[in-house]
């Protein structure tokens, strides 16, 4: 399965693609917006990790277009977040077709379980 990981800050960029390399997963790495939905579309990964604050455009207008275009509305999202933690956030996030919201700080196997629940629905 391919996961694209979506994120600005690099190291937390790392962090993840290598939690998820070691379990398995094929992992292609971007680092604001519009390489986000550039990727979704040439690539069609299954998943998409999303933070919601980049550098360009925010995760969830990422979300809102990879959602709406028909080429791209079939992948999984999964928005993740340290700054943007409120209901209010989260529900603006899972409104933009996100199928799941993760909080940071988070546990490594939280994110491997959100992961691998997402895996479920591609079979």
């Amino acid at each position: 399965m391919l996961i694209l990981n979506v994120d600005d800050y690099e190291q937390a960029r790392y962090v993840k693609t290598r939690l998820l390399r070691n379990a398995g997963f094929v992992v292609a790495e971007a680092a604001n917006g519009q390489d986000a939905i550039r990727m979704a579309a040439a690539m069609l990964p299954a998943l998409v990790l999303l933070d919601v604050r980049l550098p360009d455009i925010d995760g969830i207008e990422v979300c809102r277009r990879i959602k709406t275009d028909p080429a791209t509305c079939v992948i999984r999202v999964i928005h993740i977040s340290a700054a943007f933690i409120t209901a209010q956030d989260i529900a603006r996030g899972m409104a933009s077709g996100a199928s799941q919201y993760l909080v940071v700080p988070y546990q490594p196997q939280e994110l491997i379980a959100a992961v691998r629940r997402e895996a479920k629905w591609l079979q």
